[in-house]
């Protein structure tokens, strides 16, 4: 149901000024307030007892605003007349209504009923017990008019009709205020569609930037301007390809997003950046030196390298040159700023290790712990050289234990950190990741030969891991390795929640789990190792 407020339906101000001439034409106090008894607006007060004493005495306002509350909850179109015992005068409330529903009340009153006077000694009483002095609130009483119940119920029935009224007016003024504001948002809205029309002219939608569009139209203009000193950037975004395939198109979008941000947020007000479609952005510097958009590159670069909001890092290549008006044209400046851009690309691409840059991330989420992952590593090379496997075949298998949980990555923002205790559903995505781990490894080079591997690190002997719950020699020699090998490690060293075991109560561990988790044959092998390399 809707709910409406007085000041909705009545001008207060102008009701304020009504009321005041009111209670003095008609010698009556006249409040509105809530229907819980809450002024709404000043009191208009005739009666001095009230506006003088009263109001003013702190052990009787309380008390007068208790009664008022009182007489508020019956409040109803019809008047209500009470004595208020504890301050010796009468007041009446009147509903005002919207749609069945008091809005608020019109406490009507502070008069003095001829047929109901009190006795001297009973107003002393109520003086005394408000720690009000006797003569003042004596002198008070009696200077309140004395009126017949009849001409209190003429009075109130004359307020109580223009309550009605005046709700009638308001509920017109209240429809015409709705038509107004639905004329004004019909109008607003229509402005909205014609702005965002134009936007989706000249404007990306998911960047905010430019589009390719706006930025052809602006080197047309510019072109015809050869007497000025222009300079072209051309922008490629890294890894927008890696990312939309490993954490989907929505990571994507915000790669490409805090990119724009940052280029738009670093380049002059005179510049414009445009995005092109795909990866690609373009910058037009008029007016600016080269060494000034070379700069810019620069610091687009060192801010993107900052930001490290992605799993993967945020990196663009840029080229940048300066339009020779006398021998080219603007769109051969921008193929030699093409140029330099994709030789940028191709060093980049040597420089990041995009696979220890996610695991770097994992050690920072807490969710890996660093000096398990390069122990495990170590101890897996070791000891598959210790079975005689070949030595490249050896740091392949090792390669693959460092690596092994890398599609942790795809595991929110929100995981729990590596030890906690964790709901039905975050085990289940821990089980995930070895999926998302030979998918990720598929991606590089660098581990391609053993993404295969990593996908059955999690496997047990006599069935029951995951992801495929293979069994026995189902599973890759070089998985069950990794299996003991990491166990090993990760129950040997301390964890982000503290507690680890002692090597020989791992010893122990590894034993009674030979033959259900373990291949036994790999377990006996590996305790000979322990003991005589020592560990």
């Amino acid at each position: 149901m809707e709910e409406y407020n007085f000041s909705d339906l009545m001008d207060t101000g102008a009701i304020q000024l009504l009321r005041d001439s009111l209670s003095r034409a008609l010698q009556v106090n006249i409040s509105i307030r809530s229907p819980q008894g809450e002024r709404i607006a000043q009191d208009s007060c005739y009666c001095t007892l009230y506006r003088d004493i009263i109001l003013k005495t702190a052990e009787a306002e309380p008390l007068y605003n208790r009664f008022a509350a009182d007489l508020c909850a019956h409040a109803a179109p019809s008047p209500y007349i009470c004595q208020s015992q504890p301050l010796g005068l009468t007041d009446a409330v009147i509903g005002i209504q919207k749609d069945g529903i008091i809005v608020a009340c019109m406490i009507v009153g502070g008069v003095r009923l001829a047929e109901r006077l009190l006795k001297e000694s009973e107003y002393l009483n109520m003086a005394d017990s408000l720690l009000i002095e006797r003569k003042a609130y004596l002198d008070a009483i009696q200077s309140t008019p004395l009126m017949t119940a009849a001409h209190f119920d003429d009075i109130l029935n004359l307020l109580a009709l223009l309550a009605v009224k005046f709700t009638q007016l308001g509920h017109r003024n209240l429809y015409l205020r709705s038509v107004i504001s639905s004329l004004e948002n019909q109008e607003s809205l229509r402005q909205q569609e014609r702005d965002d029309l134009e936007k989706l002219i000249e404007k990306d939608s998911m960047t905010g930037l430019y589009n390719r569009r706006k930025f052809e139209e602006i080197v047309l203009q510019y072109s015809h301007q050869k007497w000025r000193k222009i300079c072209m950037i051309s922008a490629d975004a890294n890894f927008l390809k890696l990312t939309n395939d490993i954490f989907g198109h929505e990571a994507g979008d915000q790669l490409l997003q805090n990119i724009a941000k940052i280029m738009q947020d670093l380049a002059k007000k005179t510049w414009l950046v445009a995005r092109c479609g795909g990866d690609e952005f373009r910058v037009i510097l008029p007016d600016t030196t080269l060494e000034t958009a070379l700069d810019y590159c620069r610091r687009v670069a060192r801010n993107c390298r900052k930001d490290k909001t992605l799993t993967l890092p945020l990196s663009v290549a840029l080229g940048a040159a300066e339009w020779n008006s006398e021998a080219e044209g603007l769109q051969d400046c921008f193929s030699r700023a093409d140029v330099k851009m994709y030789q940028n690309k191709t060093a980049l691409k040597h420089e990041l290790r995009i696979p220890d840059y996610i695991m770097e991330r994992l050690y920072d989420r807490q969710i890996l712990n660093k000096e398990v992952v390069e122990f495990t590593s170590r101890l897996t090379l070791e000891f598959a050289l210790y079975l005689g496997i070949n030595k490249d075949h050896a740091k392949e298998i090792s390669l693959a234990a460092h690596y092994q949980d890398i599609g942790m990555a795809k595991l929110p923002e929100s995981f729990v950190i590596r030890g906690q205790s964790r709901t039905e559903e975050e085990t289940s995505q821990i089980h995930t990741h070895v999926t998302h781990s030979y998918t990720m490894g598929r991606q590089f080079d660098e581990l391609y030969k053993s993404a295969d591997i990593m996908h059955s690190t999690h496997e047990n002997w006599s069935g029951g891991g995951y992801p495929n719950g293979l069994t026995g020699a189902q599973i890759p020699i070089e998985a069950r390795i990794i299996h003991i090998t990491t166990d090993y490690a990760s129950w040997t060293h301390p964890t982000v929640t503290g507690g680890f075991r002692s090597r020989e109560d791992t010893k122990k561990k590894l034993t009674d789990d030979s033959g259900s988790v373990y291949d036994p044959n790999l377990i006996s092998k590996f305790l000979k190792f322990l003991n005589e390399q020592e560990y």
